[in-house]
């Protein structure tokens, strides 16, 4: 969308503006109170005029004071004209956030078997491939040259902070979502080369499952859902999934360490396994077979879902 309103977003005495794409509702928005709790002039953007206007009041309501514009990052236009009213009155960009996205799991092809009679194959939809694509990596590159290119017009030193994820080298059921965060891996660290010497930092934050409203929501939804993602929570070094207050520091980290650029923030509890499986051939009592069949199952049919809500 490129329908933005006409006035400039309102200037504060801060040590700068913040941006943080997706930033009206889950992570964005704990990155965004995080950013404005500690003085920067936050700016949080997304396509949904009503989901904008609930994160501003909710942050008022705590305290904080958050500036909303509507964009569609997949849209160039839509980017160019964000960034155009960022300059008319805002204090000079010094920190981005690209988190915007969404996520639609999806096997490469998959198998379900029928009785008597050859599986029922469903390839993976290029519909779906594509959409996640252009939200998360297609969105990061627009945002992200717009605000490079903000930065180097002023002169002034900044940071980029791009969310990635720790299953970005692969997951069950993630084709679409692990290409394009492993892209945006890509982008941080080319992006940390070329503007080095400029004085701009590129980083990425990499978080694992975030026990936000979009997995509880999902699991009271679905009982195979919630047994997955109760074994898989087992194979978790700390066994604990992330909270989102321990992603947003990690981006203020990055943000404000100068000495931070061209890597990957890993906050993922000690990272996730690519799949979860029963062990083979092993035999530990009626409750734990059980369990394990459970797993399987869930397994076999369910994808893991990283990000199961639209951020953008």
């Amino acid at each position: 969308m490129s329908d933005q309103p006409s006035h400039a977003i309102p200037c504060t005495r801060t040590r700068g503006t913040a941006l943080v794409t997706g930033g009206s509702r889950g992570l964005g928005a704990a990155i965004a109170r995080r950013l404005a709790s500690v003085g920067w002039h936050t700016v949080i953007c997304g396509r949904d005029p009503e989901s904008l206007d609930a994160g501003v009041k909710a942050a008022a309501d705590d305290g904080l004071v958050l500036h909303a514009a509507r964009a569609d990052v997949t849209d160039e236009r839509s980017v160019g004209a964000l960034f155009a009213r960022l300059a008319e009155g805002s204090p000079p960009l010094g920190l981005c956030v690209n988190n915007a996205g969404n996520n639609f799991s999806r096997r490469l092809v998959s198998v379900k078997e029928q009785p008597g009679g050859p599986p029922l194959l469903s390839p993976h939809p290029l519909e779906d491939f594509e959409r996640v694509v252009t939200s998360l990596l297609t969105g990061t590159f627009l945002v992200g040259r717009h605000a490079a290119q903000a930065m180097l017009a002023a002169g002034t030193p900044g940071a980029i902070v791009n969310i990635s994820s720790t299953v970005r080298h692969g997951a069950y059921g993630q084709s679409a979502y692990c290409a394009a965060k492993s892209g945006v891996e890509a982008l941080t660290r080319t992006w940390a080369a070329e503007l080095g010497e400029h004085g701009i930092r590129v980083s990425a934050v990499a978080p694992g499952v975030i026990d936000g409203e979009a997995l509880r929501r999902r699991s009271a939804a679905s009982e195979r859902h919630a047994a997955y993602m109760a074994e898989l929570q087992r194979h978790v070094p700390l066994r604990r999934w992330c909270d989102e207050q321990d992603v947003a520091e990690a981006v203020a980290f990055a943000a404000d360490n100068p000495s931070v650029t061209g890597t990957v923030l890993e906050v993922d509890a000690g990272g996730l396994p690519a799949r979860v499986l029963p062990p083979a051939g092993r035999t530990a009592g009626p409750a734990a077979e059980e369990r394990a069949a459970r797993a399987s199952t869930a397994a076999a049919r369910a994808d893991l879902p990283e990000k199961a809500e639209n951020t953008a």
